[in-house]
């Protein structure tokens, strides 16, 4: 296979995985080297709406010029919150997940800034959950010729999602449904969420911003994977690692890649029409994770579902790159496109050198020149002047005759007539100043 086909080939496989991308958006961080920290992992939601308004209209005079904010920080004693508790343990239960919401901690924004041509409201939810039963199996030291059995982590709660609306009751701003991005403008602008009623517009504002089903579905071996050696995680007895020097692994999702696809920014547009048309465009991030664990870490599938096994210490010759044979690939698969483009280089650069130099003025070999003493200076110090020329014995003389010549009289513009040779002074008598005898 030629380097060109083979280079084309990589770049359109590239482009065709990479075309594969989840639907939706969401940011999850779980620190799980401890106990304490891993009962509480964090996700947060963030989403832009754009009302583009270029021809103006009524919409536009209610929204330019116009600033609003909704924040408010909210947990289970809020009335509302626990709704939201137990249909997300309902979603976990469906997943076959042992882990459980016993607590919830809710921190809502959403801003609006209305501007000359178009509105934006920034929403960012950031949910806190508290979890138990993420814990399915302790880590199980050898014993006597027994081989260590792993801890066993959960891993299919990472995908929460809530559908509906949800309405939690505020001292500041009474109702507010913080699932349902339409809410905001039904509470704060009323007519503007009335002339979006049944239209594309209101079905982009009715999606869901409590949706992590983007991470849930990337599976745990297309993550990438990391561990130090040298980390020591503390408090570890309640995993089974009591008295064990613990290494810290790392599973990260949300880079573009060939396994987990290109991840882009997740935008939907949606017009409705009113005294004119109008069109909402709602603007999402793309997918990312961090999760954090005591121990080396590995995926795994336990009864049907998908696990972190860990173990106390890193087994022997265990990589710290990327999980599976990913990284090797990509690395030789890069030198083998780079090795590729730079045969092509040299053979082009090579090829070009070659016709240049059918029109370069190489000189005369130093091996067909002897130098020529041309003058003789007098006094305390002796001086040579030279100069070399075509020794005339040689056989190729007539082969460089003409570049010689051309180079030593070299060429005059049109109209002027090469200066006549002055006679050479005796460089053995020298000459006298005018009126002056020799002694």
């Amino acid at each position: 296979m030629k380097a060109g086909t083979f280079f084309a080939l990589a770049t359109l496989g590239i482009l065709v995985i990479g075309s594969i991308s989840p639907v939706w958006a969401a940011q999850l961080n779980w620190d799980a080297k401890t106990f304490d920290s891993a009962t509480q992992p964090s996700f947060k939601f963030q989403r832009t709406i754009f009302i583009e308004y270029p021809n103006g209209g009524e919409i536009a005079d209610a929204l330019r010029g116009k600033t609003d904010t909704i924040y408010f920080v909210a947990d289970s004693s809020t009335p509302g919150i626990q709704a939201i508790i137990d249909k997300i343990n309902e979603q976990l239960q469906s997943k076959q997940s042992t882990v459980r919401v016993t607590d919830l901690k809710v921190e809502y924004d959403a801003e609006l800034t209305g501007r000359g041509d178009n509105a934006s409201v920034d929403y960012k939810l950031v949910i806190t959950p508290t979890i138990n039963g993420f814990l399915i199996r302790e880590y199980m030291p050898a014993a006597g010729s027994s081989a260590a059995s792993p801890a066993l982590f959960d891993a299919m709660w990472r995908g929460i999602k809530v559908d509906g609306a949800f309405q939690i009751t505020t001292e500041d701003y009474g109702n507010v449904d913080i699932n349902l991005p339409i809410s905001f403008f039904k509470k704060e602008f009323p007519d503007v969420a009335a002339a979006m009623a049944g239209s594309e517009a209101e079905n982009i504002l009715s999606m869901s911003l409590i949706d992590a089903s983007g991470i849930g579905s990337q599976p745990l071996g297309n993550w990438h994977f990391l561990f130090d050696p040298t980390g020591i995680s503390a408090e570890t007895s309640k995993f089974g690692f009591s008295g064990a020097r613990v290494v810290v692994s790392s599973f990260t999702m949300g880079e573009s890649s060939i396994r987990e696809g290109q991840q882009r920014e997740k935008e939907f547009n949606g017009p409705f029409t009113a005294d004119v048309t109008y069109n909402v465009r709602s603007v999402q991030a793309a997918d990312n994770a961090n999760i954090f664990l005591a121990g080396y870490a590995s995926p795994d599938i336990f009864e049907g579902r998908e696990v972190f096994g860990v173990s106390a210490t890193a087994p022997t010759g265990a990589a710290q790159t990327s999980t599976g044979s990913f990284p090797i690939f990509i690395i030789y698969g890069m030198a083998g496109m780079a090795a590729a483009g730079a045969v092509g280089f040299f053979a082009w650069s090579n090829k070009k050198a070659k016709k240049e130099s059918e029109y370069i003025q190489t000189g005369i070999d130093p091996k067909y020149l002897r130098g020529v003493t041309t003058s003789e200076a007098s006094g305390g110090y002796h001086t040579n002047r030279g100069e070399a020329e075509l020794a005339t014995d040689d056989t190729s003389h007539k082969q460089h005759e003409s570049v010689y010549e051309q180079s030593s009289r070299g060429s005059l513009p049109k109209g002027h007539e090469q200066p006549k040779e002055e006679p050479k002074s005796n460089p053995s008598k020298g000459s006298m100043p005018k009126g002056w005898k020799p002694s």
